[in-house]
């Protein structure tokens, strides 16, 4: 499908993209965690209705069905995919005229079958022909998928013969025909695999600057608030009490944001296994908690996100210590404020009066039907959307920035760089005023296999998502105390991006970077998940000394970049420089 001969290519027409078809062409017994994009004429919710009210045996509780704005996730297994998602792309739409036609079998779909077979490099047919042979080659990929499946189920790994090619070719053939009885809507615009993500001190705070900047400009970032979407924040850290009073604005699980919109339960919401853990946690009774949750379902009939109702369901009340200590650390160097009993600095955060809002988007464990670190592109596009509510029912910004000090590796044979559905997001949160800052990523430095063996060395072009998205602001690292000296990180992601833009935007100190950890700890870290906050408490500071800026993310970009300073190192590596807090605020 997607190979000439030993070639492989990036690019395709085709809506369901290479990760997929990989994804069960190695394992297609078992359930594959799918983004599904409609229509730009359809909702998601009414993508997903159609879905559900479609005939079949499918488990709706184990593929948990949720819609988002703009996307469906479902758990499926190949035969669901089959029978739920591939009749409803545009591609069937084409198929099905294609199934009613008695010359197809000794036509396109032969001419793909035997291309396939032999991995000719001969070119493929041309124009408005092309539309059917590819149509042919996509069912010939279905079809070999099916036979290789039961190849494996009736004992140890076949040769690919004669007779599995022929029993693929039979395969194929008997999903054409199914496709003449298709509803063909071509409600489904793309599906992808819903992506995993990586979690990617005082000297810090001299580097950058914000010591002297807080010296000269008394900047008092009392009044903003900053969205660490991250693995939670230890609310109960002493880091982030001021006289008994928690910095930390909120604190929501939007792990479980996913398994309440599970559209299997609409019709009961009340048996929603999840239902009664969320009440407990946001202090809801159970049954003001079912009628929230029918409130939501009622507004997902409309095609609407009752992000009201949502919000009482997964706000905690009481939040625990997170298990994982990266967000609390993140928190820290953007906002701790700790002190020992002589008033001497413990940690100290480049703004540490700011507020906090802790989203979390990462689950505590790996329960059944549960977000996990295995489908949590879901759960951060969720985040992103949440924030854009909470600033949209308020008059003015309530959530004035997010840091984002996480990766996902840019699937190039799947997406075009920087139009990722979180790098999509990321740019609609941008559109609404919010400053996003983004890890560059920790790939800058690689093990690559050889005739030789293995090879360790600097990787270019490797910047991670959403860093790639180009209205975000993209952060490597550098050296806490002597950047000038040591440059770039060995492990900080490269630049350009891709399709060739100039990323990172710049770098900040992400090496041993003393910071809080849950359970009232601090420790060191490294990476340039710590290097991105320094870049969110920077801008939280230009818009804390010139609320002017406050809605105006691109401007706060450009001041932060054209007032970095040059490190002398490769643009691609450092991007404009080392973030300069001081220079920053006094250029504005």
């Amino acid at each position: 499908m997607f190979s000439m001969g030993v070639r492989q290519r990036f690019t395709q027409d085709t809506p369901i993209l290479p990760e997929v078809w990989y994804a069960y062409a190695a394992t297609p017994d078992q359930r594959h965690d799918l983004l599904i994009t409609p229509l730009n004429t359809d909702s998601a919710n009414r993508l997903l209705r159609e879905i559900l009210e479609a005939p079949g045996d499918a488990d709706l509780i184990a593929t948990c069905p949720a819609a988002l704005r703009g996307f469906v996730a479902m758990r499926l297994t190949f035969d669901e995919f089959c029978q739920l998602i591939l009749p409803r792309t545009h591609w069937a739409k084409a198929a099905v005229a294609l199934a009613r036609r008695n010359d197809y079998r000794e036509g396109w779909l032969h001419l793909a079958f035997e291309r396939n077979r032999r991995l000719a490099v001969s070119p493929p047919p041309r124009d408005k022909e092309m539309s059917d042979f590819e149509i042919g080659r996509i069912a010939v990929l279905i079809g070999a998928i099916l036979a290789d499946r039961e190849a494996l189920r009736t004992g140890p790994a076949k040769p690919r013969d004669g007779d599995f090619l022929s029993e693929s070719f039979s395969n194929a053939e008997k999903l054409i025909a199914r496709l003449s009885d298709a509803p063909a809507t071509g409600a489904i615009w793309r599906v992808a695999m819903n992506r995993p993500l990586d979690l990617s001190d005082e000297q810090a705070r001299g580097t950058v600057k914000a010591d002297a900047a807080f010296r000269v400009f008394e900047v008092k970032c009392a009044d903003i608030c900053w969205a660490v979407i991250d693995s939670g924040i230890d609310a109960s850290h002493p880091a982030f009490n001021d006289a008994g009073t928690s910095r930390i604005s909120g604190a929501y699980d939007l792990t479980s944001l996913r398994p309440l919109l599970n559209a299997a339960y609409r019709t009961n919401p009340a048996n929603n296994p999840r239902l009664a853990r969320c009440c407990a946690a946001a202090g809801v009774a159970i049954d003001d908690g079912v009628q929230l949750l029918t409130a939501i379902y009622r507004a997902l009939d409309t095609d609407t996100m009752d992000w009201s109702s949502i919000e009482r369901l997964i706000r905690l009340e009481n939040p625990p210590p997170p298990t994982d200590g990266h967000g609390t650390h993140v928190a820290g160097i953007i906002g701790a404020n700790w002190r020992d009993d002589n008033g001497e600095p413990i940690v100290i955060g480049l703004c540490p009066d700011i507020h906090l809002l802790d989203l979390r988007i990462l689950a505590p464990a790996p329960d059944e039907g549960e977000t996990t670190e295995e489908d949590t592109e879901f759960a951060v596009i969720s985040a992103l959307q949440f924030v854009r509510y909470l600033n949209g029912r308020n008059e003015h910004i309530a959530v004035h920035g997010v840091n984002l000090s996480l990766s996902i590796p840019h699937a190039v044979e799947n997406y075009a760089c920087g139009r990722t559905p979180i790098c999509d997001e990321c740019e609609r949160l941008v559109g609404a005023g919010v400053t996003v800052v983004a890890a560059a990523g920790n790939n800058g430095y690689q093990g690559f296999a050889t005739t030789k063996g293995l090879y360790r060395g600097y990787a270019t072009l490797s910047i991670t998502d959403p860093g790639n998205a180009d209205s975000v602001i993209t952060v490597g690292s550098t050296h806490k105390r002597e950047p000038h000296t040591f440059g770039v990180s060995y492990f900080s992601s490269r630049g350009p991006t891709g399709d060739g833009r100039l990323k990172p935007d710049l770098v900040a100190p992400g090496e041993r970077i003393r910071s809080t950890l849950p359970g009232g700890e601090y420790g060191p870290l490294d990476g340039t998940s710590q290097a991105t906050p320094h870049v969110s408490a920077a801008a939280a500071m230009l818009m804390a000394r010139f609320p002017e800026l406050i809605g105006q993310p691109r401007q706060i970009k450009q001041l932060l970049c054209e007032s970095a300073t040059d490190l002398g190192r490769e643009r691609a590596f450092q991007g404009h420089g080392l973030l300069d807090t001081l220079r920053a605020l006094q250029s504005y």
